[in-house]
């Protein structure tokens, strides 16, 4: 079984549960219905600021996250950047002095 089919049904039993938990706890509920629904409003109400809050931490943690990514992103294009040049220099002054070598050794082959 799929890893997609076994959250959905987890998910599914988890909220037939809770369903059933709080019809359980409005039958046997020890105040009125309207004090109970009430309690239950503000309860929802809270679940719901929790879970606005943790959204936002969550959210901010992202931001964070990424930022940070970008720098050392960004530091490591620029330490790619810089060894290539200094890479392509060297080879540059290897190229050079092959050239001059090279022109040295014809120069000698033709005046011997």
């Amino acid at each position: 079984m799929s890893d997609e089919v076994i959250n959905k049904s987890s998910a599914t039993a988890l909220l037939a549960g809770a369903l059933l938990g709080a019809g359980i706890a409005l039958l046997f509920a020890p105040h009125s219905g309207r004090q109970t629904r009430r309690k239950i409003r503000r309860f929802a109400e809270t679940a719901g600021d929790k879970a606005q809050s943790a959204q936002r931490e969550l959210q901010r943690s992202l931001e964070h996250i990424i930022e940070d990514t970008e720098e050392k992103l960004q530091a490591g294009v620029a330490s790619g950047m810089e060894w290539s040049e200094n890479k392509l220099a060297e080879l540059q002054k290897t190229l050079e002095t092959a050239k001059k070598f090279i022109g040295e050794q014809i120069e000698r082959i033709q005046s011997s």
